[in-house]
């Protein structure tokens, strides 16, 4: 008896698997619709639809439509097959992203929304829960015959119209328009195989050949590779180039900060895993600069990180043009300083970290030589951008140094500290000055520069400097006609127009000043030869654009004839004016008339200067980590009276 029970409960066992392997089979008849009914997905499918859930759980349906809480269809799709793992639905239903293996469709039309929270009215959440953020769901495999989809996706910052097809022999194909992070955007897609949308790296999906088309705004993409997933670029690794107007512009649908340039063209190898993007072999054009290098971006920190080294050259100071506002002339009329407000905000968007490497800089003119080599190190982090490192040759010297913008501060921060050491002059300023020698001024120079302001635009930031310059030339010579110009030597100017002129060995030339909210004020400014001594007082306001300097020439040897009349240098940065100072020019006069009224020759006794017996200017520079000496001008006889200021 107890045997024939055990034999009757193993046949119905049996039968009961059965009949569950039979009904799998067959796809368990009015079972999905009525399960579509009770849950609170919002599931609508065809009464035919077939269900298997053992082994390869799948569900096929005629048509199914996915339908939100307000009753708005968010898809609606024919003769659908969708394939997935039990093992997928357990991990879904404790947090992880909803992953399908297969979404097949012969047509679909879809309306993908979510807000700046990441909600969706999709069920992709356990339970139905639409007020929590919702991932984009994986699928591993996509073929859909003929699809449309309407996209606004807050997050991504993506709206737009999407079209996408398998054609017969497998090729895949999307276009998409719209727009990207607030841009117009065009993108064409066409792969030799289905392409996941999104897909894990334990899919095992093999990459397939891609080719993708994108333009945005006057920015042109094109990738010609392989990959495995289309919207996270799983295994992505080909060719990229692109052509644009900037690459601010190419970089901001990416959420990359780049600065602002004239039109560009980059190519290079694009690789991508995990959130690591690669752009290798860097060949640039931009403007009439020619850039290369290695880059990552890795998209996985809170704030992304672009890494790597800019090489090349040369580059050219013009191109950088645009992102310091210099592209465009002021707002303010008379003025020269950049006053566009730059793109601070943009250095929150990511870190950096890029070594420089470039063979030269150039400035832009003939009449600069470029900087070469040029190199250094660039740190973007949490908004403060800093240049250290700075090391390049100029003109047969060096110039060293830092600068710092911290754009956490408002207005933003700016600090600079140069330093430059044996830079030959006359090789780095070439001036064509006709009647002059080639070279008016030589000699080996150094500065230091220490300033800081603060500003949101060039202009402000130039107006608002606080801090010492220090510059020398020692070693050289200077023009003698220059010198007797500022002079105003008229006997011999004049014999140096005849002779031609020549350059008189230079003692010393000194420059300390210092900037206090924009305005330079020269503590003590020479330039000192064996022929005269000049001195330079005033003040040169970057904030207003303006200038007032007074320039006075002691002659050291005796001259038949020289007015011996201070010069100034007025006006603005835009329009300067240069004119004899009249009260010490006025007093020669009244004296050459009073000594002409008694006799008429001995009126030039005025305008004779017997010259000056000064002493020797200390054109020394004390190092950066010596002691801070007070700066002195040097002893001088004390002036007659009419070459007190007035």
């Amino acid at each position: 008896m107890k045997k024939t029970g055990l034999v009757i409960a193993g046949v119905l066992a049996v039968a009961g698997v059965a009949t569950v392997v039979a009904l799998d089979h067959a796809g368990w008849p009015g079972l999905a619709p009525r399960l579509a009914q009770r849950t609170p997905y919002g599931l609508k499918v065809d009464p035919d639809t077939r269900l298997h859930l053992l082994w390869q759980p799948q569900l096929q349906a005629p048509q199914l439509r996915v339908v939100s809480t307000a009753g708005d269809t968010l898809a609606d799709a024919h003769d659908v097959v969708l394939a997935w793992r039990w093992g997928d639905i357990w991990a879904w239903r404790h947090g992880e992203p909803l992953r399908l293996r297969l979404v097949q469709a012969q047509s679909l039309s879809l309306t993908w929304q979510r807000d700046a929270d990441g909600r969706t009215a999709w069920p992709l959440q356990p339970n139905a829960d639409h007020s929590q953020p919702a991932p984009l769901p994986q699928i591993d495999q996509l073929i859909i015959q003929n699809g449309t989809a309407q996209i606004d996706d807050a997050p991504l910052q993506l709206q737009g119209d999407a079209r996408f097809a398998t054609e017969a022999d497998g090729r895949w194909k999307a276009d998409v328009k719209g727009k990207l992070r607030g841009q117009q955007l065009a993108l064409n897609a066409e792969a030799s195989a289905g392409l996941a949308l999104l897909s894990p790296p334990d899919a095992g999906t093999p990459p397939v050949k891609l080719r993708v088309a994108l333009s945005q705004g006057s920015e042109r993409l094109l990738f010609d590779g392989t990959a495995a997933s289309l919207l996270d670029a799983r295994a992505l690794d080909g060719q990229l180039q692109v052509r644009g107007n900037s690459l601010a512009a190419a970089g901001r649908p990416f959420g990359m900060t780049l600065p602002s340039t004239p039109p560009f063209d980059l190519s290079g190898r694009l690789q991508h895993a995990s959130g690591l993007w690669q752009l290798g072999a860097v060949n640039a054009r931009i403007g009439k600069s020619r850039l290369g290098g290695d880059f990552a971006f890795d998209t996985r920190p809170r704030r992304p990180v672009l890494t790597g080294t800019l090489r090349g050259g040369p580059l050219r100071l013009a191109d950088l043009g645009p992102a310091v506002g210099a592209d465009d002339a002021p707002s303010r009329p008379g003025r020269v300083l950049p006053d566009r407000p730059l793109d601070l905000p943009a250095l929150h968007m990511m870190d950096a970290k890029v070594a420089v490497a470039l063979n030269s800089l150039d400035l832009g003119t003939a009449k600069l030589e470029p900087l070469a080599p040029v190199n250094g190190s660039l740190l973007l982090e949490g908004g403060v951008l800093t240049l250290s490192q700075l090391n390049a040759g100029v003109a047969g010297g060096k110039l060293t140094g830092s600068a710092k913008v911290d754009t956490r501060l408002v207005p933003p921060q700016w600090q600079a500290s140069l330093d430059v050491n044996g830079m030959a002059i006359e090789r780095w300023l070439k001036p064509d000055v006709k009647l002059l020698t080639a070279a008016p001024v030589t000699g080996r120079l150094k500065a230091q520069i220490d300033v800081q302001g603060r500003g949101h635009s060039m202009a402000a930031l130039l107006g608002s400097l606080n801090g010492p310059v220090h510059v020398r030339l020692e070693n050289g010579s200077v023009s003698h006609l220059l010198t007797e110009a500022v002079g105003l030597d008229i006997a011999q100017g004049l014999g140096l127009l005849l002779t031609g002129d020549k350059n008189l060995p230079l003692n010393c030339a000194r420059l300390d000043g210092r900037f206090a909210a924009g305005v330079l004020r020269p503590r003590t400014a020479i330039m000192d030869n064996k022929d005269s001594r000049i001195d330079l007082d005033g003040r040169v306001s970057l904030a207003e654009e303006t200038l007032d300097l007074r320039l006075v020439a002691s002659p050291k040897d005796f001259s038949p004839l020289t007015l011996r009349a201070p010069l100034r240098v007025q006006g603005t940065l835009a329009d300067p004016r240069v004119a004899l100072e009249g009260k010490r020019l006025g007093g020669r006069a009244l004296a050459a008339l009073a000594l002409g009224s008694l006799a008429p020759p001995a009126a030039l006794l005025a305008f004779i200067d017997p010259g000056e017996d000064l002493p020797p200017v200390d054109c020394s520079l004390a190092p950066r980590d010596a002691p801070a000496q007070p700066a002195t001008k040097p002893t001088a006889k004390p002036a007659a009276k009419g070459d007190q200021r007035g």
